[in-house]
């Protein structure tokens, strides 16, 4: 009798997950869904700690508001992303938007102080969000040939297992040569290799749980090397749960416009430019790179519910800057809930659901460490790369394209650079062949705002 009830209580919500989310229709399970979104939560939740600490060091932001800032509008983004768009693809605060945000108010590029210059970010979402109301952005996803879609995917793969070779000490900078190997003598650098290698052979072994099983064991592993070794990669704070710090000195605070004068409109101008290019085509990559990823694209290049996707990523900025934060993108680290099985929006309203409840982990997150997450980061990228071999290698315009956007991806470290050199790339060759026609004209406009957008740089 029990167990009749248990169905029938249970068939509902069942039901309602289905017809929202479309499952079975996609060929994926609750389980799978809720595992890839807590994975990928724990792959991208740095930015709840480096947000704060890259936005506090500018004068008049405050690191805890910011902190609060992020969590909800990540949480806000991410949740209309799954539960409208129905898209494994999680947003928050753009890392290179942050930083570039900062270089411009404290190197004095600009005359603006923060809350005008938020300003700035918020009337380029205003922007971005009419673009993604019309047919327009859906139909530049529609028009991009298949080879650039997978080199899209491939480069984000790079990207991010990049980002990860970098947060965990093994690939470093050098003045001389650029970037070489970090030294084994750094604990951290020790325990990163050994996570991956534990992650490498759960994956030869065919063990799903291999991305999670090496993020454990980079924390594990980094716990007992500050016990046993003295060091402090992962100091246990005298709090865990808090309640989330104030907003009350940055939400709303990008409407004081009373020391906006005329000389600073152009600053502003810029800014609104800058990061309506970045944003738009930061966004669309991860979306095209996730979706195609994931199997949602389909062979014809449409993509299903791309309005309410691209509204997502659109209106979290705008949301974003009022709450006090810079623009919010779809995040690369998407990669991980698709490599992970995702197929449906439940994985990011996992990820939202975590965003929330991470509001009052405030104490545990300012000591999160980007090194616990970079053994993930590398095995997403092993598993991503995988689309290489499906690109049209023997055609040399698509050969140049795929090329240019991998290499731009990872050695510029900026998708947006990627598929700019790959769109304009792609372009040019087509041209030159002689086949200027088969070229849809959304490709020469996206190529000639690319280009605009490097000059911009």
């Amino acid at each position: 009798m029990s167990i009749e009830s248990n169905a029938t209580a249970s068939a509902p919500a069942n039901s309602w997950l289905e017809s929202t989310f479309k499952i079975r229709q996609r060929q994926s399970t609750i389980g799978t869904e809720i595992y890839a979104g807590f994975i990928t939560f724990l792959a991208m939740s740095y930015i709840l700690a480096v947000n704060p600490a890259i936005l506090g060091d500018i004068p008049g932001m405050d690191r805890g508001a910011v902190f609060t800032a992020t969590a909800i509008s990540a949480a806000f983004a991410t949740l209309i992303m799954g539960l409208f768009g129905n898209y494994p693809v999680m947003l928050a605060p753009g890392m290179s938007m942050n930083g570039f945000f900062k270089g411009m108010l404290l190197s004095g590029s600009v005359a603006l102080v923060w809350n005008e210059a938020l300003l700035g970010i918020f009337l380029s979402g205003v922007i971005y969000l009419f673009l993604s109301l019309t047919r327009i952005r859906k139909s530049m996803i529609e028009s991009i040939p298949e080879d650039l879609k997978l080199a899209i995917t491939v480069s984000l793969g790079l990207f991010i297992a990049f980002l990860g070779l970098k947060n965990a000490g093994i690939i470093v900078s050098n003045p001389f040569i650029l970037v070489s190997m970090g030294k084994l003598d750094d604990p951290q650098v020790v325990i990163a290799y050994i996570s991956i290698f534990i992650a490498l052979g759960c994956m030869v072994r065919d063990i799903k749980l291999a991305t999670f099983i090496s993020f454990v064991s980079a924390i594990v592993l980094t716990v007992l090397a500050d016990t046993f070794l003295g060091t402090s990669n992962a100091p246990i704070p005298d709090a865990i749960v808090t309640a989330p710090p104030s907003v009350s000195g940055s939400f709303g605070a990008i409407f004081d416009v009373s020391g906006l004068t005329a000389e600073k409109m152009f600053d502003l101008l810029f800014i609104v430019i800058i990061f309506l290019i970045v944003d738009f085509f930061d966004g669309l990559s991860t979306i095209v790179g996730v979706g195609r990823d994931a199997g949602i694209i389909d062979k014809d290049g449409k993509v299903p519910n791309a309005k309410s996707a691209l509204i997502a990523d659109a209106g979290g900025t705008v949301f974003g800057s009022m709450m006090g934060t810079t623009s919010i993108t779809a995040f690369s680290e998407s990669g991980i809930a698709s490599s992970q099985g995702a197929k449906t929006g439940l994985a990011a309203v996992v990820v939202a659901g975590l965003f929330i409840v991470s509001l009052f982990l405030y104490p545990l997150f300012s000591i999160f460490s980007t090194a616990m997450v970079a053994p993930a980061m590398v095995v997403v990228g092993i598993y991503m790369i995988g689309r290489l071999g499906q690109i049209s290698w023997e055609q040399k315009e698509s050969r140049i394209a795929a090329f240019f956007t991998i290499m731009f991806t990872v050695l510029s470290f900026s998708p947006a650079n990627g598929m700019a050199m790959g769109f304009i790339t792609y372009a040019f060759t087509m041209v030159v062949a002689g086949r200027a026609k088969e070229v849809h004209p959304i490709i020469y406009i996206l190529s000639g705002l690319f280009l605009t957008y490097l000059l911009l740089l």
